[in-house]
């Protein structure tokens, strides 16, 4: 008997943000199972003097795979099945398409990472999407729909996709969307929105993400307007208009070390300005903080805790900076989902869409697996085909489509291997030259802080030991010869009519 190699011990942390005296968390990795037991315990389990727990306990945490009697070798083998299970089946069932009508832009910030398309020059820059390939990309997504396929909706983005000169594009494009019944939302920086209110409220376009980076002059001096004009207002202005017409915004606020103290007053204007605790008649208001990375200036680079710290100077407790900061918000509501127990975990091996069935479809068809990665040389993992109406899949695609944790070396025997999942492929790339290497980053840091606070809340409500369902008994009732259908069919329907046998899909993935 031993300790897991995918275990993680953590404290826990109490509303008032302090450890709960006497007690510690327990966290497998590997198959989700998320347990509070006594300090003391949890020292011996660290230490490996299983035989100084109560039996009860050893039972219990055996069952729940915190302790196991197989080998490594095993165990790893159990990673090596969840993550096949998810690159044969969620992450091929679904597409999830995001449309660049152009690569131009009305500004020039200068931590944008796709600076790099500025060189091409303004012929390149200004084209739009041709009637001709609009026409190509939408036969191609309903080929996609007529397979079988999920539509995970149709995202707007740049460049710029809200140029008022480009607006006749836009709504052929947002025409062709409606007609396959899918979703539109985008990505904008809001400067020309008022010339798509009655555009977004025609195609029913309910959701925008939308980006200032402090107020005023702190804003204008890094989302710049390529005339120099001020843009902070506008923006603004702007955004009242749209939550005026229905439609919910979401403001992203990239923080680096030029603005970052600027975010409490950036909070303050937002509140004046009603964004922020007033009941008004319109659609709903959220905003949020991201670092940037910033690879040609790293000086001006913070972390994500940084921004955690900074609110909580500005009066937010914990559980509030959790929300307001992008990296930790998402781990608490997976968490929330998962202390719920309304259904088994859903471990996945891939960092974002980029690994499954994201594409991101530039002016000239181009299909890249990652918005970051766009116009960057080498990158395209296939083309819109004229003349079929087809998207044409070179051997990129399907090697981006293993680059899930579970395949990554470094990531193999890692506690953190469904958590952090591999990390951001362009941070890699930053990092190593390579996209298909791990990238670490703050994610170990990240999931201490908030596992350790949302389990404390959690624990604290119903005083359960077990925050979680677990993955470990289900996955140890297979047959030798549905691990085999699992780890070696290429059926999708044969892993998933297994994987109902089982009983693991129902209760999984409802």
């Amino acid at each position: 008997m031993r300790k897991s190699i995918y275990e993680i011990i953590l404290p826990l942390v109490g509303e008032d943000d302090r450890e709960i005296e006497g007690k510690a968390l327990l966290v497998n990795g590997l198959y989700s199972s998320f347990d509070v037991v006594a300090k003391e315990e949890a020292e011996k389990f660290a230490a490996g003097d299983f035989a100084a727990l109560p039996l009860a306990l050893r039972e219990r945490l055996l069952l729940r795979g915190h302790l196991t009697r197989r080998s490594e070798a095993e165990e790893i083998a159990d990673m090596k099945l969840m993550g096949r299970v998810y690159r044969m089946i969620p992450a091929r069932a679904g597409l999830g398409v995001v449309i660049m009508p152009t690569y131009d832009c009305n500004f020039r910030c200068p931590y944008c990472f796709e600076q790099h398309r500025l060189k091409k020059g303004q012929e390149w820059l200004s084209s739009t999407m041709s009637h001709e390939m609009i026409e190509a990309v939408f036969a191609a997504i309903e080929n996609y729909k007529a397979r079988g396929y999920a539509l995970g909706g149709c995202t707007l983005y740049g460049g710029e996709p809200f140029l008022a000169e480009n607006i006749d594009v836009l709504r052929e494009i947002a025409g062709h969307a409606q007609k396959l019944g899918l979703a539109l939302d985008a990505v904008t920086n809001g400067y020309d929105l008022e010339a798509y209110l009655d555009f977004l409220e025609e195609y029913g376009c309910k959701q925008l993400q939308v980006t200032v980076d402090g107020v005023g002059e702190i804003n204008d001096r890094r989302r710049i307007h390529k005339e120099g004009l001020p843009t902070y207002d506008r923006i603004l202005g702007n955004v009242e208009l749209a939550l005026q017409r229905g439609i919910s915004i979401s403001l992203r606020v990239n923080v680096g070390r030029e603005n970052i103290s600027g975010m409490g007053a950036l909070i303050e204007d937002l509140r004046e300005r009603g964004f922020i605790d007033k009941e008004k008649k319109r659609a709903v208001f959220s905003y949020y903080f991201k670092a940037t990375s910033d690879d040609r200036h790293p000086e001006n680079n913070i972390t994500e805790q940084d921004i955690i710290d900074e609110l909580r100077k500005n009066g937010f407790t914990a559980m509030e900076a959790i929300g307001l900061q992008s990296q930790y918000s998402l781990p608490e509501g997976a968490l929330r989902q998962i202390f719920a127990k309304k259904a088994l975990p859903q471990p996945s091996p891939a960092y974002c869409g980029s690994e499954g069935g994201m594409l991101v479809i530039d002016p000239f068809g181009k299909l890249y697996p990652c918005w970051d990665v766009v116009a960057t040389e080498g990158t395209a993992v296939g083309f819109t085909d004229l003349q079929s109406g087809r998207f044409l899949m070179g051997l990129t695609k399907a090697k981006w489509r293993t680059r899930t944790s579970d395949l990554l070396p470094a990531c193999e025997t890692c506690p953190y291997v469904f958590i952090c999942r591999g990390g951001c492929a362009s941070r890699a790339f930053a990092s190593h030259g390579s996209y298909f290497r791990e990238y670490c980053g703050e994610a170990k840091e990240i999931f201490a802080f908030v596992a350790s606070r949302v389990a404390g809340e959690t624990w604290a409500k119903n005083h359960e030991s077990e925050l979680s369902l677990s993955l470990a008994g289900p996955l140890s009732r297979l047959t030798e010869a549905e691990r085999r259908t699992l780890t070696e069919s290429r059926s999708q329907k044969e892993i998933f009519d297994c994987l109902k046998a089982a009983g693991l899909w129902e209760e999984s993935r409802k």
